[in-house]
């Protein structure tokens, strides 16, 4: 019995180090395989905090929200499904599965489920296959109009395009790519071109900068930069490149070798 515990062992021993020297040769090929259970965990996690949560079952979504307030609720369904279609068109990709929206009225929430760390609450997020926003009565003043701030300006298309290049690359891409393809489908599909007005003292950032630094450089400059790599390579190359891209991310495939061109 102990010979055979024995062998039993080194068999798990021999297979430990053959994951750690195969994630270390081969990483985003293990990464890619391994990510999606990882998220999929956070998600049942976030579903777990958030079941005495009311639900609104639209067409593609699942709204889970803790307010009295249906007419936010109601924006949010239209906000949700508005471009739904046209998004998921330009990647040729359609989540099996229906979203989870979660509204927040108390940005603690938010930061809390989301696993943020940051001083200041954002309007939106993607974290592990969920959009968590804060209700838009908490940061867009009343005496403006809500539905067309919130439709044209709000984070329902950015963070949903996080959720679709997270399916399609399996993590596997760096920030400020996810960023730059969230804000440039901001652009295609509303109009709305982030940081239109800032400018650059000096050189912009480097795709290396970015890739390396992203958190510690200048956040709207960061975003700004991002946004202007991502369309280029659009009108340069057409958005169909970008899709081949994130197939090929999706299966393992190192981004530098594409990127940093």
């Amino acid at each position: 019995m102990r010979r055979v515990f024995n062998k039993k062992r080194n068999i798990l021993v021999l297979l430990l180090i053959f994951i750690m020297f195969t994630g270390i040769f081969y990483f985003n090929d293990v990464k890619v395989h391994v990510y999606p259970l990882l998220r999929k965990i956070q998600h049942e996690l976030i579903l777990y905090k958030t079941k005495d949560y009311k639900v609104r079952e639209t067409e593609h979504f699942l709204i889970r929200y803790n307010i009295e307030d249906e007419e936010t609720i109601n924006l949010v369904e239209k906000a949700s499904e508005q471009y739904y279609q046209q998004v998921c068109d330009m990647f040729h990709y359609y989540p099996k599965d229906k979203t989870t929206v979660i509204v927040y009225n108390d940005p603690s929430e938010l930061m809390k489920n989301a696993s943020l760390k940051q001083e200041k609450p954002p309007m939106g997020v993607y974290f592990a296959s969920t959009i968590q926003i804060l209700s838009p009565k908490l940061w867009i003043p009343q005496n403006e109009d809500i539905e067309d701030i919130f439709m044209n300006e709000g984070p329902m298309v950015h963070e949903f395009t996080h959720l679709l290049v997270d399916d399609l690359a399996k993590g596997n891409y760096p920030l400020w790519f996810t960023e730059g393809l969230a804000l440039y489908q901001e652009y295609a599909q509303t109009g709305y071109e982030w940081g239109k007005d800032l400018s650059f003292e000096g050189k912009p950032y480097t795709v290396k900068q970015l890739t390396e630094e992203f958190m510690n450089l200048d956040e709207m400059l960061a975003y700004k930069r991002s946004f202007e790599l991502v369309k280029d390579i659009v009108d340069t190359q057409g958005f169909e490149h970008l899709n081949e891209l994130l197939k090929d991310l999706g299966k393992g495939k190192d981004y530098r070798n594409y990127l940093y061109k």
